[in-house]
């Protein structure tokens, strides 16, 4: 609202009713200090009450002629605004109907037809889920069937282990729509984990109880028995082992190298044990250093399998060495010279007996070392470091 024109009503400050800032508390006191002596203790309010009633009178006045001057005005407006609104109104109802229309079309068309879609989709997956359950069941129920017949025949181990690492595959590819189903459970619980432990037992006895040491058959030497050709037996066992290699390896790679690595130490605690008794029966020496060699050979045959099925380089990573037979006379020599020097230090007539005759037991190591290495002990070089290795534990016994 505007200010009035002050040539109209000139003695009412609308300036200062109007301004933002107007304070009604300070503006009544302003009007009553002016109409009254601050010095009298009386307060007059008749004064200042008047004229603000005044004022008000004379606004109100003002107000009344202003709108009895623009009622016409006034009227008009406000019946344009009505009929404006009244239009307005009547298009939203319009499209309100129109769209409730629509909708009830969509809800019907769409909606409705969504929620069947919806249900047959769930239906679909639903089953398209339990013909995969279903599908893989059959895959694993034949697998399952297939390993159980291989593990009766000692020649289908390599493809019994094929056979239990596509079950370890189908299982866990499969897990999500698997687990929970008591079928598959029972096929891993009752049927691929014995054949796994099964197979892989097998493969460690045949692995373990290879061996080229020569054993007698039927009673002694003495009664007229004869020596069991320990090349025959490698020969004979060499298919075995190295099926029994090949199906360790797929089962459990790591378990290999831990099977080679204890034939190894079994091989160098006979060893030891063997030359440790010749020390003190030195009649039976020459015998000692044959089983030795023997020994030996074993692991040069198992190194030769191993690299017969492509598995040597992995084993003797594992194992941290370069050749099984110079990881076996260093061991041996290892566990054989505290022994050696504990027999020169007692002294007596076996100390007496070795100190006579290191060299010949020199050279008797040597031959060991090279029949071990299957080396012509005219071809001058090889496996000279596995003699010197060997020869070394003999260092006790002089020059």
């Amino acid at each position: 609202m505007s200010a009035p024109d002050t040539s109209e009503i000139s003695y009412i400050d609308y300036e200062t009713f109007l301004s933002p800032s107007f304070s009604p508390h300070a503006f009544a006191s302003t009007l009553i200090t002016s109409t009254n002596d601050p010095s009298d203790p009386t307060v007059d309010l008749s004064t200042p009450l008047s004229r603000v009633l005044f004022d008000l009178q004379e606004i109100d006045t003002h107000i009344d002629t202003l709108t009895t001057t623009a009622s016409l005005p006034l009227l008009s407006y406000t019946a344009t605004s009505h009929s404006a609104a009244s239009h307005i109104l009547t298009s939203i109802s319009a499209q309100t109907t129109a769209l409730t229309t629509a909708y009830l079309r969509l809800e019907s068309d769409v909606i409705a037809r969504s929620t069947t879609a919806t249900s047959a989709v769930a239906a679909a997956t639903n089953l398209h889920t339990v013909t995969c359950i279903l599908r893989e069941l059959g895959r694993a129920l034949v697998l399952a069937r297939h390993l159980e017949l291989q593990l009766t025949d000692a020649t289908a181990a390599v493809r019994a282990a094929h056979s239990i690492l596509e079950l370890r595959k189908l299982f866990a590819a499969n897990r999500d729509i698997l687990d929970g189903v008591d079928l598959a459970r029972d096929l891993q619980s009752l049927v691929l984990t014995p054949a796994e432990t099964v197979l892989g037992a097998r493969a460690r006895d045949v692995i373990g109880a290879f061996t080229m040491v020569p054993s007698v058959s039927g009673g002694s030497a003495a009664t007229g028995a004869f020596v069991v050709d320990p090349g025959v037996v490698a020969e004979a066992q060499r298919p075995g082992v190295e099926t029994a290699m090949q199906t360790l390896f797929l089962l459990q790679p790591r378990a290999l190298s831990v099977v080679v690595a204890g034939l190894l130490g079994t091989q160098v605690s006979a060893a030891v044990t063997a030359l440790t008794r010749a020390l003190g029966a030195l009649t039976t020496l020459d015998r000692a250093l044959g089983e030795v060699a023997a020994r030996c050979r074993t692991l040069m045959a198992v190194e030769g399998m191993l690299a017969g099925v492509g598995l040597d380089g992995e084993v003797l990573r594992e194992l941290d060495t370069g050749a099984l037979s110079t990881g076996f006379f260093g061991a041996v020599a290892a566990g054989w010279e505290p022994r050696v020097r504990d027999v020169v230090a007692r002294g007596g007539p076996n100390a007496r007996i070795l100190r006579g005759g290191r060299d010949r037991l020199r050279e008797g190591v040597r031959g060991c070392v090279l029949r071990g290495l299957d080396v012509d002990l005219a071809d001058e070089g090889r496996g000279e470091f596995e003699v010197a290795v060997m020869v070394g534990a003999l260092g006790s016994l002089g020059r």
